[in-house]
């Protein structure tokens, strides 16, 4: 099966992240945590024997979260895929709430999303799954299509359980519908604590009072090779 993992949300031009944020209630940062088991599962269901390819949006590239869809759906639909599977974490209004959810459109993608479902409620309190028809990357996708909810983000109960399993390990063997034989992957222990702890760091160069200035420093480390941004404070 040809596979894409999608991670959901990005970091726009201003820095900031499209992505719900648990870190204030002892959580994880949705985007971060995604971005950082992603490829983990990917590579798990190489070792199954999948085709997967990774989709992320670029980031401090986009002014505003709509322009995401617009990047995503043309590549998925592009792809020649036959699942596509994208990461999120829940977050509640009242940060209370917890457990896994899978969200689907068609009777196909019900199924892979209730073996999906059933790994992640090994860790995490179940929530039936959902049919959705709200959701671009259900909507607008042309192969089969998920929302994997692996667990909410501002929960600090749910993150410290994450900390403790192989979340990218159980969302492939849900998606590949069995085991997948074999140890953990070797990163999976240092990888892990990077990503439950949902950080992203920043390095700020220099603060002027002349934008023109800003703007030259912002040009002599793109040159160089590196992201800039401006941010006005």
């Amino acid at each position: 099966m040809k596979v894409l993992l999608s991670v959901g949300h990005s970091i726009l031009k201003s820095g900031a992240c499209t992505s719900a944020d648990g870190r204030p209630y002892g959580g994880v940062l949705e985007y971060s945590y995604n971005k950082g088991i992603v490829n983990r599962t990917a590579e798990y269901l190489r070792k199954a024997g999948h085709r997967v390819d990774v989709l992320l949006c670029p980031e401090l590239q986009f002014s505003r979260s709509t322009e995401e869809s617009a990047y995503k759906i043309q590549r998925v639909n592009k792809g020649g895929y036959d699942l596509v599977v994208e990461l999120h974490l829940n977050a509640s209004k009242y940060h209370n709430a917890g457990g896994c959810e899978v969200f689907y459109i068609c009777e196909k993608g019900k199924q892979i999303a209730q073996q999906i479902q059933g790994r992640l409620s090994a860790v995490f309190s179940g929530r039936p799954i959902q049919r959705r028809t709200d959701l671009y990357m259900l909507t607008k996708t042309v192969p089969v299509a998920l929302i994997v909810e692996s667990f909410f983000c501002d929960n600090a109960a749910d993150c410290a359980a994450a900390k403790k399993a192989d979340v990218a390990r159980l969302i492939a063997e849900g998606i590949h519908g069995r085991d997948i034989p074999g140890d953990r992957l070797e990163s999976e222990e240092i990888n892990k604590e990077e990503a439950a702890e949902g950080t992203l760091y920043r390095v700020q160069v220099g603060a002027y009072s002349v934008r023109a200035n800003a703007e030259a420093m912002k040009k002599e480390l793109q040159a160089a090779g590196f992201e800039a941004i401006l941010v006005a404070a």
